[in-house]
């Protein structure tokens, strides 16, 4: 049984593929491929990684044999909180700065049993507006002029991200999914991380869009600077990311395509 993780990102449009996932579950199963989303991730203790203790790994080992037992051919395990918090994000102002941590953790509790890793990414300025605004919105504070400085000039990208994710699964694909790419198409995406023809049903979902932006946020000069980090890690994807990642780009037949030239500004979505 393959055991695919993919480990969101938030603002990533992972509520709208869960979603997805949720809906067609029945025939997924029928298809031999599990779906585990946030829910069982939460009862069998996977959404609390420091936490983790012998019991709750030796659960999760039988939860995986019996999941195998039953006839699955593939388990997806769709949980953005495996990468970090949003809150943490913005109070350290960088992108997951425990990510290699809780990637051993991850990787101790599955015990060496996952086959394959995914993230989605987007567009820096854009995720963290989108991180501001649904904060906000849920009544959050407002991020301070200061701490969006701290964002800006940051060196913690994506790229450091998915470093950290390789380090803490060595030899397990990685593969990266592009928001601008695979928001709105769950379907496409999921076709992306099986290999195998996914339902039509339920596919063009946009759940959980940011609402208006948040009081202050980024100056002009500080969202190029993160659209440029953006596509420095767009390039250095698109050039074997050191054999680290595969980035994975959306084509009209749903099949893996080539990797883009060049980053596509156009295609930075607001939700």
């Amino acid at each position: 049984m393959e055991v695919i993780l993919h480990c969101g990102a938030h603002r990533c449009a992972s509520t709208s593929f869960q979603n997805y996932l949720s809906r067609n579950e029945k025939a997924l199963s029928e298809q031999g491929l599990v779906y585990w989303g946030p829910e069982r991730t939460q009862s069998n203790g996977l959404n609390s990684l420091n936490k983790l203790t012998p019991d709750v790994c030796d659960a999760l080992r039988r939860e995986l044999d019996a999941c195998q037992r039953g006839g699955a051919r593939q388990l997806l395990v769709s949980q953005e909180n495996f990468v970090g918090s949003m809150e943490r994000n913005i109070a350290f102002a960088s992108l997951y700065p425990g990510m290699w941590e809780r990637g051993q953790l991850l990787a101790q509790a599955f015990d060496g049993r996952v086959g394959k890793l995914a993230l989605n990414i987007r567009a820096l300025d854009m995720y963290w507006s989108s991180v501001a605004a649904y904060k906000f919105k849920r009544g959050s504070d407002p991020v301070e002029p200061a701490k969006w400085r701290r964002i800006a000039q940051s060196t913690r990208s994506w790229r450091d991200v998915i470093t950290d994710m390789s380090r803490a699964f060595p030899g397990v694909p990685l593969l990266i999914l592009p928001f601008e790419d695979f928001a709105g198409h769950q379907r496409a995406q999921l076709e992306a991380l099986t290999e195998r023809a996914a339902p039509e049903t339920s596919d063009g979902l946009a759940l959980n869009a940011a609402p208006k932006p948040a009081p202050h946020g980024l100056n002009a000069e500080q969202a190029m600077k993160l659209w440029a980090d953006y596509a420095d890690d767009l390039e250095w994807l698109a050039s074997g990311a050191d054999g680290l990642a595969e980035l994975i780009c959306r084509t009209e037949t749903n099949a893996r395509g080539a990797t883009p030239a060049e980053p596509r500004i156009e295609q930075r979505k607001s939700t």
